[in-house]
């Protein structure tokens, strides 16, 4: 099946969606429509001039506006200047092969990746205690405003289908 779905995946020109029923690590099973081919870096720089606009005031949130002002400012920070070592330790760690296709480089583990649209639960996973700091939850209310920070890959050996272009493969 791994090898239908990347002769599938070779087919896509430009963007396309692409949609996979995915079974994560908290036990989760949901679907996801994502697009592939959509440029990361157009994103990002989209995102940039986002923050720069952004008043922490007319942010959604129970959380107190001086917190979502210092996260804006922070995620401003990190994407303006992210760290070249982990951007580079990034791009080394997976080979491109087409449009929403990569293999990493030591585990040979392949993962489908794309910009997330939907996301719809099928059947919930195991709900774990929020322990994260206030600033970090900060972080993600602004983190879903955002077009760069959507982008999904997914194991291929870990999903159960894919359907794409109108066809679905399906995974025993």
């Amino acid at each position: 099946m791994s090898k239908q779905l990347i002769n599938k995946l070779k087919e896509i020109n430009g963007v396309s969606f692409v949609s996979v029923t995915y079974v994560n690590q908290q036990e989760e099973q949901h679907q996801t429509t994502f697009n592939v081919g959509v440029d990361y870096q157009k994103a990002k720089t989209k995102d940039i001039e986002f923050l720069k606009q952004l008043d922490a005031i007319n942010i959604s949130s129970n959380i107190g506006v001086d917190i979502l002002e210092e996260a804006r400012l922070s995620l401003l920070k990190s994407f303006q200047n992210p760290s070249k070592t982990r951007s580079e330790g990034i791009a080394n760690a997976f080979t491109h092969l087409g449009n929403g296709l990569k293999i990493h480089n030591e585990t040979k583990k392949l993962y489908v990746y794309g910009m997330k649209v939907r996301k719809k639960v099928l059947v919930k996973g195991i709900e774990k205690e929020d322990t994260r700091k206030i600033l970090t939850k900060a972080k993600d209310e602004i983190r879903k405003l955002l077009k760069s920070t959507q982008y999904r890959q997914f194991e291929i050996n870990q999903s159960l289908q894919y359907k794409i272009k109108g066809d679905t493969i399906t995974f025993e």
